[in-house]
Protein backbone atom coordinates (compact mmCIF):
# COMPACT_ATOMS: atom_id res chain seq x y z
CA UNK A 1 0.00 0.00 0.00
CA UNK A 2 2.65 2.74 0.50
CA UNK A 3 4.56 1.65 -2.71
CA UNK A 4 1.27 2.23 -4.43
CA UNK A 5 0.96 5.57 -2.60
CA UNK A 6 4.40 6.29 -3.65
CA UNK A 7 3.70 5.79 -7.06
CA UNK A 8 0.49 7.68 -7.30
CA UNK A 9 2.27 10.65 -5.23
CA UNK A 10 5.00 10.42 -7.87
CA UNK A 11 2.84 9.94 -11.09
CA UNK A 12 0.79 13.10 -9.58
CA UNK A 13 3.87 14.81 -8.77
CA UNK A 14 5.10 14.03 -12.54
CA UNK A 15 1.29 15.35 -13.88
CA UNK A 16 1.23 18.11 -11.76
CA UNK A 17 5.03 19.55 -12.35
CA UNK A 18 6.50 21.70 -9.90
CA UNK A 19 4.46 22.94 -7.07
CA UNK A 20 2.89 19.58 -6.03
CA UNK A 21 0.50 19.94 -3.18
CA UNK A 22 0.16 16.37 -1.41
CA UNK A 23 -3.94 15.79 -1.09
CA UNK A 24 -3.88 15.22 2.50
CA UNK A 25 -3.02 19.25 2.74
CA UNK A 26 -5.88 20.18 0.36
CA UNK A 27 -8.16 17.73 2.59
CA UNK A 28 -7.15 20.09 5.42
CA UNK A 29 -7.26 22.99 3.80
CA UNK A 30 -10.72 21.80 3.36
CA UNK A 31 -11.60 21.36 6.67
CA UNK A 32 -15.15 22.99 8.09
CA UNK A 33 -13.89 25.63 10.16
CA UNK A 34 -14.36 25.62 13.78
CA UNK A 35 -16.48 28.71 14.54
CA UNK A 36 -19.14 29.68 17.22
CA UNK A 37 -21.50 31.83 17.75
CA UNK A 38 -23.38 33.11 15.08
CA UNK A 39 -20.01 32.22 12.51
CA UNK A 40 -20.86 28.33 13.85
CA UNK A 41 -24.71 28.46 13.54
CA UNK A 42 -23.85 29.90 9.76
CA UNK A 43 -21.41 26.73 8.95
CA UNK A 44 -24.25 24.37 10.76
CA UNK A 45 -26.90 25.14 8.23
CA UNK A 46 -25.01 25.63 5.33
CA UNK A 47 -23.43 22.29 5.60
CA UNK A 48 -27.13 20.92 6.38
CA UNK A 49 -28.05 23.00 3.79
CA UNK A 50 -25.55 21.76 0.79
CA UNK A 51 -27.11 19.68 -1.91
CA UNK A 52 -30.60 20.11 -0.57
CA UNK A 53 -31.23 23.72 -0.62
CA UNK A 54 -30.22 26.88 -1.54
CA UNK A 55 -26.87 28.55 0.07
CA UNK A 56 -27.90 32.13 -0.75
CA UNK A 57 -27.17 34.54 2.36
CA UNK A 58 -30.82 35.29 2.30
CA UNK A 59 -31.58 32.01 3.01
CA UNK A 60 -29.83 31.40 5.52
CA UNK A 61 -30.19 34.50 7.13
CA UNK A 62 -34.31 33.72 7.00
CA UNK A 63 -33.80 30.80 8.29
CA UNK A 64 -32.12 32.17 11.16
CA UNK A 65 -34.87 34.74 11.62
CA UNK A 66 -32.26 37.84 11.00
CA UNK A 67 -32.38 40.24 8.03
CA UNK A 68 -29.49 39.53 5.76
CA UNK A 69 -28.30 43.00 7.00
CA UNK A 70 -28.24 42.00 10.61
CA UNK A 71 -26.36 38.25 9.61
CA UNK A 72 -23.94 40.39 8.04
CA UNK A 73 -23.29 42.70 10.91
CA UNK A 74 -22.96 39.63 13.45
CA UNK A 75 -20.40 38.10 11.10
CA UNK A 76 -18.45 41.40 10.81
CA UNK A 77 -18.13 41.69 14.90
CA UNK A 78 -16.79 38.33 14.27
CA UNK A 79 -14.32 39.45 11.89
CA UNK A 80 -15.72 36.60 8.90
CA UNK A 81 -17.86 37.07 6.08
CA UNK A 82 -20.98 35.05 5.54
CA UNK A 83 -18.80 34.42 2.04
CA UNK A 84 -15.71 33.05 3.35
CA UNK A 85 -17.93 30.71 5.58
CA UNK A 86 -19.79 29.38 2.57
CA UNK A 87 -16.45 29.29 0.33
CA UNK A 88 -15.07 26.79 3.18
CA UNK A 89 -17.99 25.09 3.15
CA UNK A 90 -18.20 24.24 -0.63
CA UNK A 91 -14.81 23.48 -0.60
CA UNK A 92 -15.00 20.98 1.84
CA UNK A 93 -18.19 19.01 0.20
CA UNK A 94 -16.52 19.47 -3.57
CA UNK A 95 -13.62 17.45 -2.84
CA UNK A 96 -16.01 14.53 -1.94
CA UNK A 97 -18.38 15.26 -4.53
CA UNK A 98 -15.48 15.06 -7.12
CA UNK A 99 -13.34 12.28 -5.75
CA UNK A 100 -15.73 10.00 -3.40
CA UNK A 101 -19.01 10.22 -4.71
CA UNK A 102 -17.55 10.74 -8.55
CA UNK A 103 -20.27 13.14 -9.83
CA UNK A 104 -19.71 15.01 -12.65
CA UNK A 105 -18.73 18.78 -12.87
CA UNK A 106 -21.76 19.85 -13.69
CA UNK A 107 -23.66 18.11 -10.91
CA UNK A 108 -21.00 18.99 -8.57
CA UNK A 109 -21.60 22.99 -9.52
CA UNK A 110 -25.47 22.06 -9.10
CA UNK A 111 -24.81 20.25 -6.04
CA UNK A 112 -22.55 23.38 -4.10
CA UNK A 113 -25.57 25.54 -5.20
CA UNK A 114 -23.31 27.97 -7.94
CA UNK A 115 -24.97 29.53 -10.44
CA UNK A 116 -23.02 27.73 -13.24
CA UNK A 117 -20.80 25.48 -13.92
CA UNK A 118 -17.76 28.57 -14.56
CA UNK A 119 -18.71 29.73 -11.50
CA UNK A 120 -17.74 26.72 -9.81
CA UNK A 121 -14.92 25.69 -11.79
CA UNK A 122 -13.61 29.58 -11.18
CA UNK A 123 -13.98 28.88 -7.44
CA UNK A 124 -12.29 25.80 -7.34
CA UNK A 125 -8.76 26.61 -9.36
CA UNK A 126 -8.84 29.62 -6.83
CA UNK A 127 -8.87 27.02 -3.82
CA UNK A 128 -6.45 24.89 -5.68
CA UNK A 129 -4.98 26.61 -8.55
CA UNK A 130 -6.40 23.29 -10.45
CA UNK A 131 -9.10 22.95 -12.63
CA UNK A 132 -11.81 20.58 -10.98
CA UNK A 133 -10.93 17.77 -14.07
CA UNK A 134 -7.71 18.38 -13.22
CA UNK A 135 -7.99 17.97 -9.61
CA UNK A 136 -9.97 14.44 -10.34
CA UNK A 137 -7.26 13.15 -12.76
CA UNK A 138 -4.68 14.16 -10.41
CA UNK A 139 -6.27 12.85 -7.02
CA UNK A 140 -8.64 10.05 -8.11
CA UNK A 141 -6.59 7.11 -6.50
CA UNK A 142 -6.07 8.84 -3.28
CA UNK A 143 -9.64 8.27 -2.41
Amino acid sequence: MIEHNLANSQSAKNFAGVGFTPYDEYVEKAQIPQVFGVAGKVVEILHRRVGQQPLGIEHIAQEMNLSKRTLQRRLQQQDISFATLRDKVRFHHAIACLLEKHMSIEGTSSFLDFSDRTSFTNAFKRWTNLSPSTFRKIYRDYV
